[in-house]
């Protein structure tokens, strides 16, 4: 009873029982063994075909200015612009060579089969050379001939607008091929931004399958322990089941994302990036190679259709202007072959043509009538290009505002998710929560990791987007 009440006294002092024990006779208790040491949380070894990754894309590009040499050398689209700055460029050489100069000249043989004696009667040569009476050069059998004409445009407003018109078209053919690099430029960071988000999110899959295969290896251990159910393990399977399909979706969504990249850089191979390509990178870079304007006016696509609308202007007047004469300078030189001798030149004619167009049966009243229709149609154009643009402008900088703030939510909302199921999958480890729990738990930190993901590349986009609305790309 001493020893008995000795020993509590020590206990309430702190003292372990054990060291009271020790000190007691032969006949005392023996000590007590420390507590064995708590085992590690299980941990099991998963193993799934779909967690290997994805293989490489057999082509890579490792930034920007990689596959913005791709795409100056392979895009479709870029060779058509230029292809219609170079058709332009030849139409104003056509329009100017109205108002030039021209030289032009003919040679031919005749022959009279009804009297070859007389190698050459009129012919429209004058009025007719004689047949080579008398002693003089008379001309051959059969006849050489040769006229060279040259005339010189002195008045027609009506080529001179054409030139105007033509001008201007180029003009729209060069902006239009600058407008098709800044639309080039957006296709190229969009298709980029999507297949390095793609590549992250079909790694966040592959993480989520370990995830849920990890808690159907512990349901499976549960089970053989007597501790769980087989309803648990059915509803974990459902789990794994369904990140599995995530993965095969994820996968495709990435071998499409490298396909699109592949048809916009000219590639026949799909395209990837290689690992450590940030978003962040590519979008400076991307910046780079393009300008901010100091007003939206000065977007290529806006003066594209005001120079459009400029050359249908001038396309009016020079069909109005086909109802004034024209004023044309003209000179002949006829020659032809003589014998004795090589030729004789008795034809030197310097002239001025006056043109007077009367009446052609309406074509240029139709003619006039069209070329308003594209006036009106053009200036229409220009006003619902630059509409369009200042709406574009302000959703798009109201869209990096919106991404932004949800990016900040998808970024709580994760956080609280992987919480969520780490102690939701704690307490089914200690067996105080239920797999329906842990089946929730895990399918809402999916979500919130692809949700996170998915925000991530709607503010790159959006950023893009508010940034190329008020740019001019010239690479």
């Amino acid at each position: 009873m001493t020893a008995l009440l000795l020993t509590a006294l020590l206990w309430h002092a702190g003292l372990p029982a054990g060291a009271l024990l020790a000190q007691t006779g032969p006949g005392a208790a023996p000590p007590q063994q420390p507590p064995a040491a708590v085992s590690p949380p299980f941990q099991p070894e998963v193993s799934d075909p779909l967690l290997e990754p994805v293989p490489p894309a057999p082509v890579l590009v490792g930034s920007w200015d990689e596959a913005l040499a791709l795409l100056r050398q392979q895009s479709t689209d870029l060779r058509v612009a230029l292809a219609r700055v170079e058709s332009a460029a030849g139409q104003r050489r056509v329009a100017l060579a109205g108002l030039l100069p021209t030289l032009g000249g003919s040679a031919g043989v005749q022959y009279n089969v009804l009297d070859p004696a007389t190698p050459f009667v009129g012919g429209g040569l004058g009025g007719g050379i004689g047949t080579g009476g008398g002693d003089g050069p008379r001309p051959t059998s059969p006849l050489g001939t040769a006229t060279v004409t040259a005339s010189v445009p002195l008045l027609d407003w009506s080529a001179f607008q054409s030139l105007r018109s033509a001008s201007s078209s180029r003009r729209a053919a060069e902006l239009s091929l600058e407008e098709t690099r800044r639309q080039l430029t957006g296709e190229l960071a969009r298709a980029l931004a999507r297949v390095a988000s793609s590549e992250r999110i079909s790694e966040v899959n592959r993480v989520n399958l370990r995830s849920a295969l990890e808690r159907l290896a512990l349901a499976q251990r549960r089970l053989e322990l007597g501790a769980g159910t087989q309803l648990d393990v059915i509803r974990l399977r459902q789990d794994a089941e369904s990140a599995r399909s995530s993965v095969v979706s994820g996968d495709n969504s990435l071998l499409q994302a490298r396909d699109a990249l592949a048809l916009i850089l000219g590639q026949e191979k799909p395209v990837g990036l290689t690992r450590g390509v940030s978003l962040e990178e590519l979008l400076n870079h991307g910046q780079r190679r393009c300008q901010g304007l100091q007003a939206l006016e000065e977007r290529p696509d806006l003066a594209a259709a005001r120079a459009q609308l400029e050359a249908a202007g001038h396309d009016v007047s020079a069909a109005r202007a086909q109802y004034l004469p024209t004023l044309e300078a003209q000179s002949t030189v006829l020659g032809f072959t003589v014998d004795p001798g090589f030729a004789r030149v008795p034809v030197w004619n310097i002239g001025a043509v006056l043109t007077l167009p009367f009446y052609e049966g309406g074509a240029r009243g139709g003619r006039v009538r069209q070329a308003r229709a594209q006036e009106e149609t053009a200036r229409q154009e220009v006003v619902s290009r630059q509409r369009g643009a200042s709406v574009e402008v302000r959703q798009t900088r109201r869209e990096v505002g919106v991404a932004g703030a949800e990016l900040e939510i998808a970024t709580r909302a994760r956080e609280l998710a992987a919480e969520n199921d780490r102690l939701t999958r704690r307490a089914f480890e200690v067996g105080t929560g239920t797999s329906q729990d842990l089946v929730v738990s895990a399918a809402a930190l999916r979500q919130a990791e692809l949700n996170l993901v998915v925000s991530e590349f709607q503010l790159f986009q959006a950023r893009i987007e508010a940034f190329l609305a008020e740019a001019a790309c010239d690479w």
